[in-house]
């Protein structure tokens, strides 16, 4: 009796897909591997595949090894690079990319009959007997008997109040990753829906003598800037709910660092979630979440520094507000929206709108084909808090308290179950649990 080892289908080959895979290439010889990418490049995925000097990492150097058993992997790798030097503990996102490539072309050559590369987008899943298939747009197919999305960050979320004209039009920009160039140089007044991370991005890329910039949020709150030195995180313990949270962290901020203070509340962050009721989740991210990822998804120090000086200059303007309407007018786009705490509303023109609400979270709002698919099979069901699909703490996608057998999901669209998955120290680790946990349902499977 010959045995067959187990084929498990990664789609998307950004952070979380390629670690995934080499955990699980690493668990053992009897597994194999396909990684499957939609874009025309397989690695470093979106966040990483920028050629631009100013997109740093949010993260610091001595965070971002691939492999959290071994936390001078990414500087060692550094260190052999020729063209490498040393400026910073916060390196470009495109040198972060080309580690992901070497980890991937590693990966490949350590195991030339075990890990498959595929170009295609999977369009659609389907259960049969014990096996998963998976249909790509081209009419291929390919079965396994595990598939894991690491399918990332969905299309940015479109602003409320859009009208279709100005969507349609060259004024308007849905999403500043497509493209090359974000701006017409003839674009001297641009405003940004959003003051998050994104929007930090886009101000520095659009950076040019005359040009001002007008970030609009609902809340008006910029990233917080990491400390210039790192330090470690407070010995504390928090307890409670989102609100009770929120008040010892303002407590005990007035004597320590606010940054040690939120590094220890993170990496207790994922326990505190999956302990509170769907009712104190909600609490959180109606009342907490804005204060949250400003002082939880900083910048680094030198970004920070530019986006001061570009405040300090009047080049860009921060304002808290509510958009009402947004439509074209004429060669120009007119913002009609509600600043926070005012009754009357504000009509400004402006050259050009970019869009920096950040991705989508709400996957029953998704356009991608694949997502759409298996949200109508009930393979998976929608948070209910937009906060992704229903997962469980194996990553496993979950319906009607069910786990889809042999169905996971790595990310950002995991954050139901985590909260915490979005950066590389969170990711990193999820991977290896997820890789852990596929072998060991999986095992070896019988030809």
């Amino acid at each position: 009796m010959s045995v067959r080892p187990p084929h498990v289908i990664v789609i998307g080959v950004g952070f979380s897909g390629l670690l995934t895979a080499i955990h699980l290439l690493r668990s053992g010889p009897a597994v194999r591997v396909t990684l499957l990418e939609r874009r025309s490049a397989l690695g470093p995925g979106t966040a990483y595949d920028t050629g631009n000097a100013d997109h740093l990492l949010n993260v610091r150097l001595g965070n971002m090894s691939a492999f959290p058993d071994e936390p001078e992997h990414l500087s060692e790798w550094l260190a052999q690079q020729p063209s490498w030097q040393a400026s910073g503990e916060f390196i470009t996102r495109g040198t972060y990319g080309a580690y992901l490539r070497t980890l991937l072309e590693k990966a490949v050559a350590d195991n030339p009959r075990r890990l498959d590369l595929v170009h295609g987008q999977a369009t659609a899943l389907d259960r049969l007997d014990d096996r998963w298939m998976v249909a790509l747009a081209d009419g291929r197919t390919l079965d396994g008997d595990a598939v894991v999305l690491a399918i990332g960050n969905q299309e940015p979320s479109t602003p409320p109040g859009i009208d279709d004209d100005l969507r349609r039009s060259s004024l308007y920009v849905e999403n500043p990753w497509v493209g090359d160039r974000l701006a017409p140089d003839a674009a001297r007044q641009v405003l940004l829906i959003g003051a998050g991370l994104t929007a930090v991005d886009v101000a520095i890329a659009l950076e040019r003598p005359g040009r001002t910039v007008t970030a609009l949020s609902r809340h008006g709150l910029l990233p917080r800037a990491h400390a210039t030195v790192a330090a470690a995180a407070a010995d504390l313990s928090f307890s409670g709910d989102p609100l009770e949270i929120l008040r010892k962290v303002r407590l005990v901020s007035r004597t320590r660092d606010w940054r040690e203070v939120f590094d220890a509340l993170r990496h207790q962050a994922g326990a505190l979630w999956a302990g509170w009721t769907p009712m104190e989740r909600q609490r959180f991210i109606r009342h907490v979440r804005p204060v949250w990822d400003v002082h939880r998804h900083r910048v680094a120090p030198t970004i920070a520094r530019r986006i001061a000086s570009q405040i300090a200059d009047g080049a860009l303007s921060v304002t808290a507000g509510k958009i009402v309407e947004l439509k074209r007018d004429g060669d120009a786009v007119l913002a009609v929206y509600r600043p926070r705490g005012r009754r009357r509303v504000v009509s400004r023109r402006f050259d050009l709108e970019i869009n920096c609400t950040g991705p989508l979270g709400r996957v029953a709002d998704s356009t991608d084909p694949l997502i759409r698919d298996i949200l109508t099979k009930g393979f998976a069901a929608p948070d209910p808090m937009g906060l992704g699909f229903q997962v469980n703490a194996d990553g496993a996608l979950v319906v009607d308290g069910a786990a889809s057998p042999h169905l996971h999901i790595i990310g950002p669209l995991a954050r139901a179950a985590f909260w915490e998955m979005t950066s590389v120290p969170d990711l990193r680790e999820q991977a290896r649990r997820l890789a852990g946990t596929i072998r060991a349902e999986l095992g070896s499977r019988e030809a």
